[in-house]
């Protein structure tokens, strides 16, 4: 028998057949013992799927888990392309969940009819990057005006520059702009915000870049979008 002359079980178990069709596959599965074997299969990847714990779903994605995924739905398709076509559209249906589910945030865990044989588990690596860049200068300055005070941390790239502000002391309510000065006067802004209560009351911490060249920068300062300057240090 081919697989023309089998029924259509992935119509059958998504429930998309007309009452016609589903009676016709009921008589089928009475007198096929192949296609019984194969609702049973596919069955079984339902009740895994549904059945998954959320304590099953990782915080984030784990190191390595994109090339764990790849491995999972590569073995899905290698036992997908060996049976029936009409099985297809149910492991895919599989294989999507456990796309979203990685995407989403999660690797899921949990049976499937593959072989027996489990996948290797990636193995943790550890970064040997400093956590520094090397050349990173750092300054904090108090605006005896003002009473705002910055701190700053200046990164260097190639030809620009990396900036890391904790800012505190500015009311809320305020639009402020993170600006970088250059030895030259030429300023570049960084970034910019809207003080809140909380920014008020901790603080505000800001993550920008400049295009200036490292050697170039000669300060970073707070404004606000009228031009009031709340502090400045040099760096």
């Amino acid at each position: 028998m081919t697989a023309s002359e089998h029924a259509d079980i992935a119509g059958y178990l998504l429930d998309t057949l007309t009452p016609e069709q589903r009676r016709a596959v009921d008589e089928h599965l009475a007198g096929c013992a192949e296609c019984r074997d194969e609702v049973d299969s596919l069955r079984e990847w339902s009740a895994a799927l549904e059945a998954v714990p959320e304590p099953m779903l990782l915080e984030g994605p784990p190191d390595g888990g994109d090339l764990l995924l790849q491995r999972t739905l590569r073995q899905v398709r290698t036992e997908s392309t060996s049976h029936y076509r009409r099985r297809t559209a149910l492991v895919s249906s599989a294989a999507a969940v456990l796309v979203a589910v990685a995407i989403g945030g999660g690797i899921l865990a949990g049976r499937t009819t593959a072989p027996d044989t489990p996948l290797a588990q990636p193995t943790p690596t550890v970064s040997t990057q400093p956590t520094t860049v090397p050349g990173t200068r750092t300054a904090t300055g108090v605006d005896a005006t003002t009473g705002a005070r910055i701190t700053v941390a200046v990164a260097p790239a190639a030809g620009w520059v990396r900036v890391n502000a904790a800012v505190s002391g500015i009311p809320a309510g305020e639009r402020c702009v993170l600006e970088v000065v250059a030895k030259d006067g030429y300023v570049a802004q960084a970034g910019s915000w809207l003080v809140s209560p909380a920014g008020e009351a901790g603080g505000t911490t800001l993550n920008g870049s400049a295009l200036i060249a490292p050697d170039d920068v000669k300060s970073v300062r707070v404004v606000n979008t009228a031009g009031k300057q709340f502090a400045s240090v040099d760096v």
